[in-house]
This record gives C-alpha cells, structure tokens and sequence, in this order.
C-alpha cells in the first residue's frame, strides 16, 4: 500500500525514488542489481538505456535502499565529470572519510586500507555512479583497479553503474575488455507496455493523494504517444493535470492528451 501524500506535482519528472513505480521486469533488473552487491560480486550495470527511461531513477532508489543499512556504507556520484583519475580517486575517497594524499598511489593504497578495514567490520561498501556512460577509458580503468581489492572470495568494494547504452559499447571495446569481463549482471531498460503505463499512472496519482483523473481512453493515448517512454508519459500528464485544473473539469480524455503534445518534446 503507497503512502498517501499530498504533492505539488503529481507528475514530477525528477528521479523521485519514493514514488517509483515497480514493473515486473523492473523488479528482476533491482534483484540483478542487489545479488551483485548483496554476494560482493563487484561491478553490476544496473540500469542502461535510452533517455528518459528512469535509469537515474532506479539508481537512486537502490542508493536510497543501501544507504538506509548500517552494515553499508555507500556513496553516489551523480555526473562523473572529473579533471583527472586522481580527482576521480579523491573525490571518491572523501565521501568516505579517507584523508587525502599527495599522490595517486598512496592514496589508491589509502582506500584499500578503507576498504580491508571496512570488510574486516562486516561491512560492505557501494559506489553508485549516475551517467556513467561519462567516464572516459582512464576513469574506468579506475574502476577496473578498484575491482581488483578484493579477498579469495568476495571483492572489497561493489560498483553499481547506470547511464545511457553508449557506455555499453565504450565498455565493450579492446581497450576496455578487462573491465567488460568482470561485469556479473547486466540489465538494460526497455519501456513501458500499455497496461504499464496506465498502473504508473495510477501509481503516482496514489502516491499523491489524488483521485485518477485520466480516462482508460486517455491513458492509452499517454502511451501511444510517449512510445512508453516513462519520462515523456509524466510530462504529457503533467501538463494535461495542470490543463484539466485550469479548466475546471474532473476529469481528463484523450483530447487534452492529445492538446499537450504540440507542447510537449516527447
């Protein structure tokens, strides 16, 4: 049962973790995910797609599920965009509270001492990183060195990867093949169906608080028109919300759907 919670916007199209709606095969992308990082298995690509899929979306509400245990200690960086690998590492290294070092070396064995120690508590430590399609061949080389601390059965740091299907094909090239073979899960997002869209529909006019506005009819034109894609639904329905309230109506059809797309880049 969703919490009912009166929101400005019941159509946000920020990475709201809370009002996420879970499909089926979502549900089998977050399990892949959290095998990954429950058995330590180290590097999963949680959530790839194209835009507007809610790969951030996804990312976030594992970040938000992770960082709420107290035997994890986790972090999450939402734009990759560094001046150095040594930037990357330091970054890196003080969301965890690891002092900075003079050099790129001393500070790699730095996290690692982190890293060990964290293990040795029964810890088990996570990096998100969002738009990871970013990282150029050196910050993933980066990735592919931290994979590497690890003990003979379990690696000392999981790195969960989301961003856009380029990072598929950066990820597998000869350049970066070491990295590409020590993924262990690998999921890429695909759009709604129709009786999705409309349960997404329903789902966040629960978590707002609000009667369902939207016709069956209207709903099916939601997704005719947004192809399924769930960022281009929320922002057909959100101005079709705000259309139906500036009206006076109690209700929305597929005209007023239909009135939003010439207004909407979907």
């Amino acid at each position: 049962m969703v919490a009912t919670i009166q929101v400005d916007t019941p159509f946000s199209i920020s990475p709201n973790p809370n009002s996420l709606y879970i499909t089926p095969s979502l549900r089998a992308v977050i399990a892949k995910a959290k095998f990954t990082i429950d058995k330590r298995q180290g590097l999963t690509c949680a959530a790839l797609g194209d835009v507007g899929l809610g790969k951030s979306t996804v990312l976030r509400y594992l970040y938000g599920e992770y960082a709420a245990k107290e035997n994890v200690v986790t972090t999450l960086i939402p734009t990759p965009k560094f001046p150095s690998i040594f930037g990357m590492l330091k970054y890196i290294c003080s969301d965890f509270d690891v002092d900075p070092k003079r050099s790129f070396v001393v500070q790699q064995d730095a996290l690692q001492e982190f890293l060990l120690g964290q293990y040795q508590a029964d810890k088990n430590v996570v990096l998100f990183v969002d738009e990871a399609q970013l990282l150029n061949n050196e910050q993933l080389e980066l990735i592919r060195g931290m994979l590497n601390f690890e003990t003979d059965k379990h690696k000392l740091i999981q790195i969960v990867l989301a961003g856009q299907l380029e990072l598929r094909d950066k990820l597998n090239t000869e350049k970066n093949k070491a990295l590409y073979s020590r993924i262990s899960t690998y999921s890429v997002l695909d759009p709604l169906t129709a009786d999705e869209t409309a349960a997404m529909i329903g789902h966040r006019c629960e978590f707002a608080g609000i009667k369902n506005p939207f016709t069956r009819d209207a709903m099916e034109t939601v997704y005719i028109k947004s192809k399924g894609i769930p960022r281009s639904i929320l922002k057909l329905c959100a101005l079709a919300y705000e259309m139906m309230q500036m009206a006076g109506d109690k209700e929305i059809t597929p005209d007023y759907i239909e009135d939003t797309v010439p207004e909407v880049a979907v």
